[in-house]
């Protein structure tokens, strides 16, 4: 019996059923999702060894606060000089008297002491650069009121004194000129010798006596706060003229503040006084002058100067820190690479390129240094605030600062990182396959 042939399955009708397309290659990969992947790569590399990471993190934390902190102590010292200089008064030119020689022997400044009014007054005439002249002496005395009384510096001054100083009048009115040409007993307080005086109370039109002498109180002048061995505010004001006859028995002034028109002007007013001290003087151009004019902007620079080499040692060492916390950087990750060896093998037998892992191991470097970077800005704010706060400095945190600083840190982790992520993608990857 013949057997019936089987006839051939049947091919069902319609579309075939798609079958699963095998996921793209990582070299097929767009840059985006590469960068995504080589950033995820790297966060979990970091989050393998969260302490070892952290402590890397300290050299660079400590760096970018150090940083951080040095500016803005250099930048406050600076403000803080700019504000002391400004307090002095602006545009000031101060003459003083010579020296006086014998033999070699030099007593001091001051101490060849031939300025008088008149030259005060010919300053004035004569030096167009200069716009107001204040001639003062002053001298330690003791001052009363009722059953009060301090031993204070008594400034006699001209009228122009508390425009050339910045240290204006509080309440009342300051002498004028017809005060000073008549040697009238008139007298200004300052804040600390008011309230040592009259305690709260207005001291304008009150009577005092200074040096045995009665003196009406016509102003109080405002608190302007210390300058170094001079405190203003803790001294008594009165005609130049009055101090020198009725309390001193002076003959001549001691000093002569000259305000200038503008800081452009100062150099021209001081070279105009010069030429009309020694016209006074009777003094040649090419003799040995027997004063010295002190020029407030020569004091603000040598200030300046100071205060920069002081910045600038400082801001050294903070980057020395931070380029020591780069080195710990390096350091770590090379040691990561050794470690992450199969790792690497096993990246680039699936089909990680050099520049995956480069990409990789220089990412992982970048992240420790910017996250340092960030918590050292953190630092650095907290500090420079903490250390206004106990001493009191004057501190200035400028944005550019803060930037600047932490732009460094980056640049630090690209520097010190590309060394470790350049040898990891140079490893061999059947090599790192075999590595115990």
């Amino acid at each position: 019996m013949l057997e019936t042939p089987k006839r051939p399955a049947e091919v069902p009708v319609g579309k075939p059923k798609p079958s699963r397309r095998p996921a793209p290659p990582l070299a097929r990969l767009d840059l985006a999702s590469l960068g995504l992947v080589n950033l995820a790569m790297a966060l979990r590399g970091l989050g393998a060894n969260r302490l070892r990471a952290f402590l890397t993190m300290l050299g660079v934390i400590i760096g970018v606060g150090a940083v951080i902190i040095a500016i803005a102590i250099g930048q406050g010292s600076r403000a803080a000089v700019a504000a002391s200089i400004q307090q002095l008064g602006t545009n000031v030119l101060t003459v003083f008297p010579g020296q006086q020689r014998q033999g070699g022997v030099s007593f001091g400044l001051g101490s060849n002491n031939k300025m008088t009014m008149a030259d005060a007054d010919a300053i004035l005439k004569g030096c167009p650069a200069v716009e107001r002249v204040s001639p003062q002496v002053n001298k330690n005395a003791q001052v009363k009121y009722a059953d009060k009384n301090t031993s204070t510096t008594i400034n006699g001054t001209g009228e122009n004194y508390p425009i050339i100083s910045n240290h204006p009048i509080q309440a009342g009115h300051y002498f004028t000129e017809g005060d000073i040409k008549s040697l009238r007993r008139v007298a200004v307080l300052g804040s600390t010798t008011a309230t040592d005086l009259f305690d709260a109370q207005s001291p304008i039109g009150k009577t005092v006596r200074i040096a045995g002498q009665s003196f009406q109180v016509i102003g109080l002048l405002k608190s302007k706060g210390g300058q170094g061995f001079r405190n203003p505010d803790d001294a008594v004001y009165v005609p130049v003229t009055t101090a020198m006859r009725r309390l001193f028995g002076m003959t001549n002034i001691q000093t002569i503040t000259c305000q200038a028109r503008s800081d452009a002007l100062m150099d021209r007013a001081q070279d105009e006084i010069d030429a009309v001290m020694r016209r006074q003087h009777k003094i040649s151009a090419d003799g040995n002058p027997d004063f010295i004019i002190f020029n407030q902007a020569d004091l603000a620079q040598a200030q300046n100067a100071q205060q920069d080499t002081f910045a600038s040692l400082i801001t050294y060492l903070a980057i020395v820190s931070l380029v020591v916390g780069g080195i710990g950087i390096m350091n770590i990750m090379l040691v990561s690479v050794t470690e992450r060896t199969r790792e690497i093998g096993v990246r680039k037998a699936i089909g990680a390129k050099r520049r995956d892992i480069l990409t990789q191991f220089l990412l992982e470097a970048v992240l420790l240094s910017l996250v340092g970077g960030l918590l050292g800005v953190a630092l650095g704010i907290g500090g420079a605030d903490l250390i206004q706060v106990q001493n009191g400095w004057t501190i200035v945190l400028a944005p550019q600062t803060i930037l600047m600083a932490f732009s460094f840190s980056a640049v630090v982790g690209i520097f010190f990182g590309f060394y470790p992520a350049l040898k990891a993608s140079k490893l061999n990857p059947i090599d790192a396959l075999r590595y115990e």
